[in-house]
């Protein structure tokens, strides 16, 4: 083996040199290119979890189901429940059934509840719109109807007015519960003329109750209108 002369370690320690060299220069371009990237990577996650996603259509739906029925108005109804056999009851001489010696009047008083509202399980995704750019939102309520409705069970028997005259026997309780009823059913059967009434008061407070419920989700600008006309 041939000795090496100092020419030729001279030579040797340069190229070293020289791949060192670019070795350090690959390494730096490679550690900055790594430096942008995790920068870049934390900035990004920064900036989702600064920035909450914008709430879709889909969800506001999801919300506003979630409520199912919304009842927006309550009207509490006074009605007289009367009994009288003197205009109900006719004398048939051919009719031994008809042959009743004096009446039977009746008045009690019925509380009836009727509640107001909206199906809100009724909504599509074609009801409700967010714009474009995110800022507003607009709802189209169903038609509103009645949500419940009934009649008090308890009555204060104090205040029911009975009358019977000659051999007629009283009115029982199964007769009293008959007369509340129809009472209840007629009030039911007008239900278009009660909610003409209050129309207005269920459109402004159901607006209210889903433009606050929109909100929550941080949106400012919500629009609500009904399908009412």
């Amino acid at each position: 083996m041939s000795e090496l002369n100092s020419e030729d370690i001279k030579k040797a320690l340069v190229d070293n040199k020289a791949r060192l060299g670019q070795l350090l220069v690959l390494a730096l371009i490679v550690g900055a290119i790594w430096l942008v990237e995790r920068c870049t990577d934390s900035g990004t996650t920064a900036q989702t979890e600064q920035t909450p996603a914008v709430p879709t259509s889909a969800d506001i739906l999801g919300l506003l189901k979630e409520e199912t029925d919304l009842v927006t108005t309550e009207v509490k109804i006074s009605k007289l429940a009367i009994y009288d056999t003197s205009k109900s009851e006719r004398f048939r001489f051919t009719d031994i059934s008809t042959w009743k010696y004096g009446d039977r009047k009746c008045i009690i008083p019925v509380e009836i509840t009727v509640k107001y509202g909206y199906n809100l399980k009724e909504l599509s995704v074609n009801d409700v719109k967010v714009s474009d750019d995110s800022s507003s939102v607009y709802v189209m309520l169903p038609k509103p109807k009645v949500i419940d409705s009934g009649y008090n069970l308890y009555y204060d028997r104090k205040q029911v007015v009975a009358i019977s005259t000659g051999l007629r026997s009283s009115i029982g309780h199964e007769t009293e519960e008959e007369l509340r009823k129809k009472a209840y059913d007629q009030v039911i059967k007008n239900n278009d003329d009660i909610k003409r009434h209050v129309e207005g008061d269920i459109e402004r407070n159901a607006v209210l109750l889903v433009e606050n419920m929109v909100k929550s989700l941080g949106f400012k600008d919500v629009t609500v209108v009904t399908k009412n006309k």
